[in-house]
């Protein structure tokens, strides 16, 4: 697969899963301390060649976390998200 292929690829991945998660019925919600876990552990799980894939696509999503979490994030949940994007940053 060409590298627009997988940012495609990636990008239609992450927002039918956005979908999916806005639309499942929950009888309580997570707290969002516990997505940004999840996130960051399967970032952390992923092989090294993926990572480096996917990282191109992966920082810009990250950052607009940021931009758009940055009145509702709590610094330590903020710090979480930066320490994500610092590895994706990275490629790894």
């Amino acid at each position: 697969m060409s590298e627009e292929e997988y940012r495609e690829l990636f990008l239609f991945a992450a927002k039918a899963g956005a979908l999916e998660g806005y639309l499942f019925q929950r009888r309580e919600v997570e707290p969002l301390a516990s997505w940004i876990d999840n996130v960051g552990k399967m970032h952390r799980d992923l092989p090294p060649a993926v990572k480096k894939e996917v990282a191109p696509v992966l920082t810009p999503v990250l950052e607009r976390i940021l931009k758009y979490g940055a009145g509702v994030l709590e610094p330590g949940l903020k710090e979480k998200v930066e320490q994500i994007l610092r590895e994706a940053s990275k490629g790894g």
